[in-house]
């Protein structure tokens, strides 16, 4: 216990103190000069800034040490029982579940959140969770299905409530500012029902204390003991399901927290996960304090007074530097080896090269010359409109989608874990604030600036991803670790300005829809000649991929330059994946499912994995092009939405299928 009071104690003492201060300074501004203990007791009814100190802002203090305990017991428990420190709240798709239930009811049942705004996130979260447990139920709840679920299901869910903002933007200002946490408290009844709430769910944790000791041994270890291994990852998720359920029911989405505060009382010293049981909630309720007091002292300066900052979002901008400053520190990792285990059973070929190059061909034509006019369908019977409009637009969504393809494969390969993606890396999201660089900053928003300042942005992040991967020899779990804090800093800023009611964000929002509407000529023919290219050069990198699947030592040993191949590898993948992000957006799960849907075609080489890939991802997207423009005829949804969309509903409907 020495070293967690050694290393906790001197922490915890100084986020206090820290957040202590600020909140009396508030006060003491706030009072004007009266009785700070009469505020309490007995406020005058006609002095507005008593009655706010205590019905305001004393209720904000203590919803905000209730929120961020629950958020960090709730990532101490999932972490534990999956044994990977990228596991919280958000990761098990729970945030994005009860997000997408209140943006719909602010649409259809607007009158269900006045009253029941609680029940309504708390049904959208386990309905989440509950896709989840069964996409991962036929892999017999091992860590990386639970995981990969996850991930599936935000970014089904997270694609859904983009939809709905995107077709009812003006009517969803209030839930964006939601979406990024607001703390504002106007009475005490919200904070007696979360304490209530976090009490209760006390109670299983402290019945789940031992057995989850048992879990640092292992799946097997836990088993020889008569534990059963399935039934407390079931029980520990749905303690983190309620946990995380509450609080967004309560404030809306806070993340990092679930993941920050077990990481760092880890770090801090707090080795036993009983030990982290209690310090990881403490350092979690005190670092949000911390958080949300900086937030208000700032938002009521002369500068930023008439700007809304939103706490969820600022636990991000500042808790995702200290995190990446610690990862070196960390030795615990993702499974990686049973990620690559878990997903390379052996499948039959279900379809073939020609198959899929028919395929190509077939969604070319269609997407080409069949659309829906004012009197039904129609063949397009004008070359010139055929040129100008059809062509381009079809180029970029399928050049798109070939490029997201050939990065992720390229991706999973070098890594040996089929969770990487662009996304998860941080190039996309990295691409996406570059875009909002430029749209904000720039006082003509032109195709050129807009590319600019995507490579820039994905330069920048492969840059930073670099430096702090080099330190170690680009290993690959370190590469994943640093990329989800990367993802995860890039997408607060991003959701920033969409929160902030700016008329441009509607601009930025179709913008990382990937609507091809925006896409000129020259940058659809360009995205396709870089498609083709990329093509003819995969082949080159094929046996250094074929080396590094097979792990680092393997490699060495065969005389592959590791960390040069690796770095070469992810050069060449941030490249794809900016200009796939100009066209399409970040939203990238193309760059996941098609490498995926490659091996199941029976590609096993890297080049023919590859070559299939692009090819699956230029249909996917081909398609989604399409049919966004007759789906809502004469409107057009966003291309990279509806692959999105669809992708990810097809492969929840496959892992359903497989009981392997």
């Amino acid at each position: 216990m020495r070293a967690a009071r050694h290393y906790c104690v001197p922490i915890l003492c100084l986020l206090a103190a820290s957040a202590a201060a600020l909140t009396a300074i508030g006060v003491h501004d706030e009072l004007r000069g009266a009785s700070f203990w009469l505020a309490i007791e007995l406020p005058h009814p006609a002095d507005f800034h008593q009655l706010l100190v205590r019905d305001s802002v004393l209720p904000r203090v203590a919803v905000t040490l209730l929120c961020g305990a629950a958020l960090a017991l709730a990532g101490t428990l999932s972490q534990q029982v999956l044994r990977n420190p990228l596991a919280e709240p958000m990761t098990l798709g729970v945030l994005p579940g009860a997000y997408l239930a209140v943006t719909a009811a602010a649409i259809w049942a607007p009158a269900w959140l006045d009253t029941q705004r609680e029940v309504v996130a708390l049904v959208g979260g386990a309905v989440a969770i509950l896709v989840v447990l069964a996409l991962a139920w036929p892999q017999r709840m091992s860590s990386l299905a639970v995981i990969l679920a996850g991930m599936v299901v935000n970014l089904l869910f997270g694609a859904l409530s983009m939809a709905i903002a995107w077709t009812h933007y003006e009517m969803l200002r209030g839930v964006l500012i939601w979406g990024g946490g607001a703390l504002d408290q106007s009475g005490w009844g919200t904070t007696s029902r979360l304490a209530v709430w976090v009490g209760l769910m006390l109670l299983p944790v402290w019945w789940l204390r031992r057995p989850l000791a048992a879990f640092e041994a292992g799946d097997a270890t836990v088993q020889s003991l008569g534990i059963s291994v399935q039934q407390m990852r079931v029980v520990a998720l749905a303690v983190t399901v309620a946990l995380a359920a509450c609080v967004v029911a309560t404030v809306g989405v806070i993340g990092f927290i679930g993941l920050a505060a077990p990481v760092i009382a880890r770090l801090a010293g707090a080795r036993r996960v009983g030990q982290r049981l209690v310090w990881a909630p403490v350092l979690g309720a005190l670092l949000l304090w911390a958080t949300d007091e900086l937030v208000q002292t700032v938002s009521k300066s002369d500068v930023l007074s008439g700007h809304l900052i939103l706490t969820g979002t600022v636990t991000s901008l500042l808790g995702v530097p200290f995190l990446i400053a610690l990862l070196p520190r960390l030795r615990a990792a993702p499974d990686i080896a049973s990620a690559d285990r878990s997903h390379t059973s052996v499948h039959r070929p279900r379809w073939t090269v020609p198959v899929w190059i028919g395929l190509t061909l077939a969604t070319f034509g269609i997407s080409l010359l069949f659309t829906r006019g004012l009197h039904g369908w129609r063949i397009l019977p004008h070359s010139d409109l055929l040129l100008s409009w059809g062509l381009p637009h079809t180029l970029a969504a399928m050049g798109a989608g070939a490029l997201l393809g050939l990065s992720g494969t390229l991706l999973q390969r070098m890594t040996a874990n089929p969770m990487a993606s662009p996304d998860l890396l941080g190039v996309s999201s990295g691409s996406a604030l570059g875009m909002v660089v430029v749209l904000f900053a720039a006082t003509q928003v032109s195709p050129m600036g807009l590319l600019g300042g995507c490579v820039g942005g994905a330069v920048a992040a492969l840059g930073l991803l670099l430096w702090l991967g080099g330190r170690a020899g680009f290993a690959p779990e370190r590469m994943v670790l640093v990329g989800v804090a990367l993802s995860a800093f890039f997408q607060s800023v991003v959701g920033a300005v969409m929160a902030g009611g700016d008329s441009r964000a509607a601009l930025l929002l179709n913008l990382m829809l990937g609507n091809t509407y925006f896409v000129q000529p020259a940058t659809a023919y360009c995205a396709a000649v870089l498609a083709l290219v990329a093509l003819m050069l995969v082949p080159l990198l094929g046996r250094w991929l074929e080396a590094l699947a097979l792990g680092a030592r393997f490699a060495h040993g065969i005389g592959v330059p590791v960390v040069s191949a690796r770095f070469a590898v992810l050069l060449f993948a941030s490249v794809l994946t900016a200009a796939s992000t100009l066209v399409a957006g970040p939203l990238t799960f193309v760059g996941l499912i098609a490498p995926h849907l490659a091996r199941l075609s029976g590609a096993r080489r890297p080049d023919k994995q590859a070559r299939i890939a692009a090819l699956i991802g230029g249909v996917l997207m081909g398609f989604s092009e399409w049919f966004g423009r007759q789906i809502m005829y004469p409107e057009a949804m966003p291309a990279g939405l509806i692959a999105t969309l669809v992708g990810s509903s097809y492969f929840i409907a496959m892992v359903l299928r497989r009981r392997t």
